[in-house]
């Protein structure tokens, strides 16, 4: 274990919905795990420091949890801070990996962590974007196949959540409201013949891998 990983995710949710199955896959690789999410929401405070805690007991990983402190929506407006304030969370002296939104994706909070991240792209040896339900035109070409009991653990983390709660512009916004937008992996699986036997998928795109 000689590198470091860093998760760079807007929101407190986003998380658990896009990047459990790589933590799960990959957590014996890394030396230190870092997850830095750009935003804070009250609503979901509670919800997400119990996930954090059940997950790190269920995969028997050590994670360091950063939280910056920006508001939602407005990752845009202060991303000259974001930049500089996730930057200061790397360790340059050791080899690391990122995991973040993809460039393909409609909300701007997420944009606003693709573009930060990238800034970094030529110093990782990994980079690697996720599916959220908000992307748009996603190319995967990286799948993680979910054990039962991790999509179980998944699907207990993400239903905490209350979309009553959230703040939206729309009103109109939902978590996962069945199987189907649990496991779109398995959509993107049958569609491009990856041959492995799980039921359940999560879904990658990987733009940088050295080893």
């Amino acid at each position: 274990m000689t590198k470091n990983l860093y998760f760079f995710i807007s929101h407190l949710d986003d998380f658990e919905i896009s990047c459990i199955g790589f933590l799960f896959k990959n957590r014996s690789a890394y030396k230190k795990i870092t997850i830095v999410v750009a935003t804070q929401w009250p609503a979901k405070t509670k919800v997400w420091n119990e996930n954090l805690e059940l997950i790190k007991s269920k995969l028997g990983v050590d994670i360091n949890y950063v939280n910056l402190g920006y508001p939602q929506r407005l990752l845009m407006t202060n991303f000259d801070s974001l930049k500089d304030n996730f930057y200061k969370q790397i360790d340059f002296n050791s080899r690391f990996d990122i995991v973040t939104h993809d460039d393909e994706d409609c909300h701007t909070d997420h944009l606003a962590c693709n573009m930060i991240a990238t800034g970094l792209f030529k110093y990782t040896n990994k980079f690697v974007t996720v599916y959220s339900p908000s992307s748009k035109n996603f190319k995967a070409n990286y799948w993680v196949g979910l054990p039962q009991n991790i999509y179980d653990l998944k699907k207990a983390c993400v239903d905490k959540y209350n979309v009553q709660n959230e703040q939206s512009y729309t009103g109109l916004g939902y978590y996962m409201q069945s199987e189907s937008h649990y496991n779109i992996g398995k959509a993107y699986y049958l569609e491009n013949f990856v041959h492995q036997d799980f039921d359940f998928y999560e879904t990658y795109r990987v733009l940088k891998n050295l080893e």
